[in-house]
């Protein structure tokens, strides 16, 4: 590719992740100094989309990225940005309230990504452990659906949408939850019996197969193959793409599945920070998606893994720099104490 394709493909991309709108061939030339017509652009705009980097999402709109557009900017096009000193700052002093610990809290880690992101991040640790019960929640989804949020103490969130029986209100859900969050609070989940569950239950009149619900959640995460952290649900849903319910959903399935997302990112990587899009990522659950992901160490032992999942748009350049940002500081920490 010629370098006047590489300037005009770096524009599309940098400005289609900034507006979430298709880039025409005026916007480049009035918002980019390339010293070419709009003629001349559009017509580079077409050879980029022979190439197979853009496509065209309507008849009368301007180019968007393919995921082959996307991969070629994160590979030769992309620049590091700069991490601001609020945000390192941040950085640091999450490093250095953890300092002494055999293994990092990761779901600070992850809280602190998403609201930098804004985006769903994960963090994997490199052993199971055993789960306590936290708190369980029922948020309305729609008409008679409600979410299934069950939390434990390990920062690990189970997401699964069920369908509420006629005649129970958000009233006795809520009081069943607070019933059940009274009484199992703090408790190792493979201590939980069906017979401590049905004790529970029997002052509202909850429907078997919704109970059944509860009750495989509880045994499910009751110990898990990794320890999962999962947050950014709600920084995500604010995003232009989530704007449209069936994208909601997908979303929520998506968190649903961190089990299945946390075999995926703990895998041996060659690169300090991997970035897969789309199909890339060996999955058609993130076909919609990028993720970027990285190593993290602890006196040169592997203790896990994070990653940011975001609209195939994300900010690749940023979450890239706040992950090398994050690794610099690990190790500068390490070396100081050495």
């Amino acid at each position: 590719m010629d370098e006047r394709k590489k300037k005009i493909l770096q524009a599309i991309v940098e400005s289609y992740i900034a507006t979430a709108e298709p880039v025409g061939s005026r916007t480049i030339a009035r918002m980019y100094d390339l010293g070419i017509s709009p003629a001349t652009i559009r017509n580079e705009m077409q050879d980029l989309e022979l190439m197979g980097y853009l496509v065209q999402p309507h008849t009368s709109a301007g180019r968007i990225p393919s995921r082959e557009g996307y991969r070629f900017y994160v590979d030769a096009l992309m620049h590091p940005q700069q991490v601001s000193q609020s945000e390192t700052d941040m950085i640091r002093d999450w490093i250095l309230s953890h300092r002494g610990q055999t293994e990092i809290a990761f779901n600070e880690i992850v809280k602190m990504l998403a609201s930098l992101t804004h985006n769903f991040s994960l963090a994997v640790s490199a052993q199971g452990t055993e789960s306590t019960f936290q708190y369980l929640r029922f948020l309305p989804f729609d008409g008679r659906r409600v979410v299934l949020v069950l939390v434990t103490k390990e920062g690990a969130v189970h997401n699964s949408i069920i369908t509420v029986p006629e005649g129970v209100s958000a009233l006795e859900l809520a009081l069943f939850a607070e019933k059940m969050n009274n009484a199992l609070a703090d408790r190792p989940l493979h201590t939980i019996t069906k017979e401590m569950m049905d004790r529970l239950r029997q002052d509202i009149l909850i429907d078997q197969s919704f109970y059944q619900h509860v009750w495989s959640a509880i045994q499910e995460n009751s110990t898990t193959e990794y320890q999962i952290v999962t947050d950014g649900v709600g920084e995500m849903i604010r995003q232009p793409e989530f704007q449209d319910i069936d994208k909601v959903k997908q979303l929520i399935s998506l968190a649903e599945q961190s089990l299945q997302i946390a075999r995926l990112v703990d895998i041996p990587m060659h690169a300090a920070v991997h970035v897969r899009i789309g199909t890339e990522t060996g999955t058609e659950l993130l076909a919609d998606y990028g993720m970027v992901q990285a190593q993290l160490y602890h006196n040169r032992q592997v203790i896990g893994t994070i990653a940011v999942i975001g609209p195939m748009r994300m900010e690749y350049a940023r979450v890239v720099s706040l992950f090398h940002a994050l690794q610099k500081e690990i190790n500068e920490l390490e070396s100081r104490n050495k």
